[in-house]
């Protein structure tokens, strides 16, 4: 399928008529490929989804959330033993809780270098995000993990989903929502391309 494609039919179809965020199938969580130990169906208790208008940054129930930070920070520190650059914690800024010096932080052309994330998707697929769509810049010359804890819901609560996926981590992904069969497909865009660029006022 070609871009173009992909493109068209991700603005053309609409979200299901109860405008519910729409629910992904996650197994699991993994950073550079090793799973995060999150509780036994943590993920499908409450489920996971796409909700780019509700919420921002990608937002974690607190028992999907506290392993995944843990985790985070810990690959973090490990990349930097195994060779990597040695990233300076700093004080957080909310709703964040892991932020570093950018100074700290190797940039690269997906963003910092650090840790990978994976959602696993039902069906061997993977949405993963880079730098890019992890690490957001604060002010005062720092970079957070753009993942924040669900305020007003405990650990565990069914009524509430395990995971939101934000906006900001669903950004340069061209997505494509097939209602009738309910799938969903995603493409994210080559190196050097973000939707940002696109010139909305060209006419011809």
């Amino acid at each position: 399928m070609t871009l173009l494609v992909l493109l068209v039919l991700a603005v053309s179809l609409a979200w299901p008529a109860s405008s519910q965020p729409l629910p992904v199938l996650v197994p699991s969580i993994a950073l550079e490929g090793a799973r995060v130990p999150v509780p036994a169906r943590a993920l499908a208790t409450g489920g996971v989804v796409l909700s780019s208008t509700k919420a921002h940054f990608t937002l974690l129930r607190r028992d999907v959330y506290r392993p995944f930070v843990d985790a985070f920070a810990k690959a973090l520190v490990q990349q930097g033993a195994q060779g990597g650059p040695v990233a300076r914690a700093v004080k957080p800024v909310a709703p964040f809780e892991l932020c570093y010096d950018t100074r700290s932080l190797a940039n690269t052309r997906t963003g910092y270098w650090v840790p990978d994330i994976s959602l696993a998707l039902e069906g061997g697929m993977n949405y993963s995000m880079n730098g890019l769509l992890s690490m957001v810049n604060v002010p005062g010359g720092a970079a957070c993990l753009a993942f924040a804890e669900t305020k007003g819901v405990k650990a565990g609560d069914g009524s509430a989903p395990a995971v939101i996926i934000g906006g900001f981590q669903m950004e340069n992904v061209l997505l494509e929502f097939d209602m009738e069969k309910k799938r969903l497909g995603f493409f994210r865009l080559p190196f050097f391309t973000r939707c940002g660029h696109f010139n909305f006022t060209r006419t011809g």
